[in-house]
């Protein structure tokens, strides 16, 4: 009987995308090869929870609150040598725990979707205190150096320009691959009749209306949300809309406001049914992290990037709207404009969903998951 294989899979819970990612690629491996054993840690686990909660709380009031402080230490991070102090520290955080965790477990094959787990794993096989494949997904359209780390076997880049990148930073062309962010397959970019079923509540006469969804993130458009939901139910033209991601006690207050008005806008927490919703919507109003780009070009649909975060967000929203596949807003008044030439333009939404289909990579986690597979069956 073949020995079972073993897949660890490192992420952490700065933002949702390192994690979705971590998760759709155990999917995918799973799926695709039952044998293989595969398990997602929250690598800063390995620092103690209570320093988990601090830093992620840290680096999302930088990032929200205080962008030029983020954006400085981004810059900062990004000139580092590997060499230098901040590398230093950076490598040895939480690697007693994770050593031992690491000789417990005893994995064939170590995946991480974010910086700091593969600089740690790099050092450890630098210095000889472990031996396997490393295996770096790259989860943002843009590469900062910290994901270059000595003994990554393979880079799982999210598009050519990112591989390019990788190589004119000195990776072998060998060890780079450009599948794409993991993404879940269920993302589609075709889809008939779906309202009735998503929306039951919806009257028969509205169901032919084209549907906005407004994907919500944690800092709610820079506390801009109730300005936009007031936006959409007084826009010009027909449509319904669709809030996800809202917390609880945002729901209740959003809901009573958008209660009378010309258009439907439904408010709803965190669904499951993402995919089906981008399959039948007609814009995506949202911000610009990796894995939300990643899946709304899969889907095909046309992206309004609103109050993007710094650095990698405003990167990716840069790469979007360069290749036509998302317009900016810089305000909410342009958010207005710029809803209203989507919904009354089909030549406008064609050229959007065309310019997608370039950029998309819909079986982004089967992809990786086969490059995966034969580095853990070649090792």
């Amino acid at each position: 009987m073949a020995e079972t294989k073993r897949v660890l899979i490192l992420a952490v819970r700065f933002g949702s995308g390192h994690w979705q990612a971590a998760l759709a690629l155990k999917r995918a491996l799973v799926q695709e090869h039952p044998g293989i054993e595969v398990e997602v840690v929250n690598y800063f686990k390995f620092a103690g929870s209570l320093l988990d909660i601090i830093l992620r709380s840290v680096y999302q009031d930088l990032m929200i609150r205080v962008p030029p402080i983020y954006r400085h230490f981004f810059q900062y991070t990004d000139r580092q040598p590997q060499g230098s102090l901040f590398q230093k520290v950076m490598k040895a955080y939480g690697v007693p725990a994770f050593l031992l965790y690491i000789r417990r477990k005893k994995p064939d094959l170590i995946v991480s979707t974010y910086p700091v787990p593969a600089a740690v794993v790099s050092w450890l096989k630098q210095h000889g205190l472990i031996n396997c494949p490393l295996v770096t997904v790259i989860t943002d359209y843009v590469l900062h150096k910290l994901w270059i780390q000595p003994g990554t076997d393979l880079y799982i880049a999210p598009n050519g320009l990112v591989a390019g990148d990788l190589v004119r930073q000195g990776v072998l062309p060998e060890q780079v691959a450009a599948t794409g962010i993991p993404i879940d397959p269920p993302f589609m970019k075709k889809a008939d009749r779906l309202l009735p079923r998503l929306l039951p509540d919806l009257p028969e006469e509205l169901q032919g209306l084209p549907l906005v969804l407004v994907m919500s993130g944690p800092n709610n458009f820079g506390g801009e949300l109730s300005r936009i939901c007031r936006m959409l139910i007084g826009l010009p033209v027909p449509h319904v809309a669709v809030v996800l991601g809202v917390r609880p006690r945002l729901r209740l207050n959003l809901r009573q406001a958008v209660r009378k008005g010309p258009n439907k806008v439904f408010i709803f927490g965190y669904s499951r049914e993402v995919p089906m919703f981008m399959a039948a919507a007609s814009c995506l109003i949202s911000k610009a992290g990796g894995i939300t780009c990643s899946e709304a070009l899969a889907a095909e649909v046309p992206m309004i990037i609103y109050k993007a975060l710094p650095c990698q967000e405003e990167r990716n929203r840069d790469l979007l709207t360069r290749e036509g596949a998302a317009l900016s807003a810089q305000n909410l008044a342009e958010l207005g404009t710029l809803l209203c030439d989507v919904l009354r333009n089909e030549d406008l939404r064609l050229r959007m969903r065309d310019a997608a289909a370039r950029l998309k990579h819909p079986d982004s986690a089967s992809a990786a998951a086969q490059l995966i597979a034969q580095h853990l069956f070649s090792s």
